[in-house]
């Protein structure tokens, strides 16, 4: 049995009211509470959980019954509500075949069904003595949910049990979406689908190490109604201000109706990065959280050097200022969902080298061709399958005919059912590794010189430098790798003075390569 518990500080309970015992059991029991509870969020005791079934917040048990062999029980106390709906991002579409249009409830559930449906929207049960309870059956990894008190849209209200931390001086009222989470197992019988499986990297693991994370005061910024400004700040474990090393810093820009709060929370990651650094399969980062309001404006498109002046000039210098932490570009990284890609995209437009991974997910592709110096940064489009901000494939193919640029799609929407995967996969596969985004380009070489007219060994003789080539790049060894493109390319020159190329062939043997020898040279010290 694995228990999770995160703490409720007492501020996040106040503004439902201390709820008394529970005493009406009108609601369903928890298959006689008979079954294991694998995961609890929240501040009671699991043996309170298993006694009382209106404890307030949500608890995630093992259920046969369940066509995911997971219920999600939650339970809301306000004594002052006259109606309550449950509300999550957990109506489910056919990521096993796109094909199928069909947004299926989550009772529907079967094997190559995903999240990204949209949201599930349902009157919770009136249990009595202010108690409002639902049971929805839910699949692996972490589950996002609010409610509306009253039938009012306007507001998402937050679980009191169950809280994210928001930052100080983040959104209040109805500017504030609030996305509780929800942890959930795989169940590998039920579920038996490899992508939900992959969402195991979400979820909280008992005996890793921990980083941590908090709301950071940011001086520099005027005040938000005489609260001080914050960023997110995420330290990996065992986080060293002394380290040798400094760390690479990761940058995360939030969506619209969002702050610096959501990847911290919703996001989850300082739960993803725990445990890629667990698996060995990213590097410890610190990781920033901003909010768009107090970085400044998008700047004019025709200057460059002048979008989001306080991210330049007090976000930056601060974090580098306080933490040790790496003041080299291409140790930088910087993503951003929605309007939150907007800002990334518009800092790829203002100044490309300025960071040397971005991710713009959710926000289209609007970096233009033409785009000064978008030769050096390494830059990974994404969204989910049915996402109205999914980038158009074929602009972004274009674009890489100018770059290093890679481009996944999820199952999700414009939702962190899409994002949270986003993320795990750049801080797994892209992050830090310049041959993601240079593969593509090497095997088009290889492929070019396949067909030429030359003999099967002069082949040989190219195609194994384009590997040795791609294995050093990454392996870190840049230089090494830059001498062997340039053997590369000096052999092909003397294929030509020999006749054994013609120029036309010669040229699409050698404009990749001089496009990636321009890259890994770019960001040599």
């Amino acid at each position: 049995m694995r228990v999770f518990q995160r703490r409720t500080l007492p501020e996040e309970r106040a503004d439902a009211g201390t709820p008394p015992a529970p005493q009406i059991r009108r609601a369903r029991p928890l298959a006689a509470l008979g079954l294991a509870c694998v995961m609890v969020l929240g501040t009671v005791p699991l043996a309170a959980q298993a006694d009382e079934h209106l404890t307030p917040g949500p608890t995630v048990y093992a259920d046969p019954n369940s066509p995911t062999g997971y219920t999600g029980h939650f339970v809301y106390y306000n004594p002052d509500a006259t109606s309550v709906r449950f509300v999550a991002d957990i109506l489910l579409r056919n990521w096993d075949d796109l094909s199928d249009t069909t947004v299926y409830q989550p009772s529907e559930y079967f094997p190559g069904l995903m999240r990204g449906g949209g949201a599930l929207d349902v009157e919770m049960t009136d249990a009595g003595d202010g108690y409002w309870v639902i049971d929805v059956p839910l699949a692996a990894g972490a589950n996002q949910y609010w409610f509306y008190v009253n039938n009012n849209t306007s507001l998402w209200v937050t679980d009191p049990a169950n809280s994210p931390i928001y930052a100080p001086d983040g959104l209040t009222g109805t500017a504030r979406r609030a996305f509780n989470k929800v942890f959930v197992p795989y169940d590998a019988e039920k579920q038996n689908f490899g992508p939900l499986a992959a969402r195991q990297i979400e979820l909280p693991r008992e005996d890793s190490d921990k980083g941590t994370w908090s709301y950071v005061e940011l001086p520099g910024v005027p005040p938000l109604n005489g609260i001080p400004r914050t960023v997110g700040v995420y330290l990996p474990p065992d986080y060293d201000p002394n380290r040798a090393e400094p760390y690479k810093t990761i940058y995360m820009q939030h969506g619209g109706g969002q702050d610096q709060s959501d990847w911290m929370n919703m996001g989850n990651v300082p739960v993803i990065m725990d445990n890629l650094l667990d698996d060995g399969t990213t590097e410890p980062a610190v990781v920033i959280t901003t909010n768009t309001n107090y970085l400044g404006g998008a700047g004019n498109q025709a200057v460059l050097g002048d979008a989001y002046p306080n991210l330049r000039n007090v976000v930056i210098p601060f974090v580098e200022a306080n933490y040790n932490v790496s003041t080299k570009a291409i140790d930088r990284a910087f993503a951003g969902l929605s309007a939150g890609s907007f800002v990334t995209q518009n800092l790829i437009r203002d100044d490309a080298d300025q960071f040397a991974y971005y991710g713009p997910w959710s926000g289209g592709a609007s970096v233009p061709t033409t785009t000064p110096d978008l030769l050096y940064p390494y830059i990974h489009y994404g969204a989910g399958a049915w996402d109205f901000g999914l980038p158009n494939p074929n602009t972004v193919a274009n674009l890489d005919n100018f770059g290093f640029i890679e481009n996944t799609t999820v199952a999700g929407a414009h939702d962190f059912n899409a994002w949270n995967q986003l993320f795990s996969i750049w801080a797994r596969d892209y992050l830090w590794h310049p041959e993601a985004f240079i593969q593509d380009e090497i095997g088009q070489l290889k492929d070019n010189v396949a067909a030429t007219s030359l003999n099967k060994g002069n082949k040989n003789a190219l195609t194994v430098k384009l590997d040795q080539a791609l294995t050093l790049i990454g392996k870190g060894k840049s230089v090494e790798a830059l001498e062997v493109l340039d053997g590369y390319t000096t052999q092909v020159a003397d294929f030509v003075a020999n006749g054994k190329v013609t120029e036309e062939e010669a040229a699409g043997l050698t404009a990749l390569a001089d496009q990636i020898t321009a890259n890994l040279s770019h960001w040599l010290d």
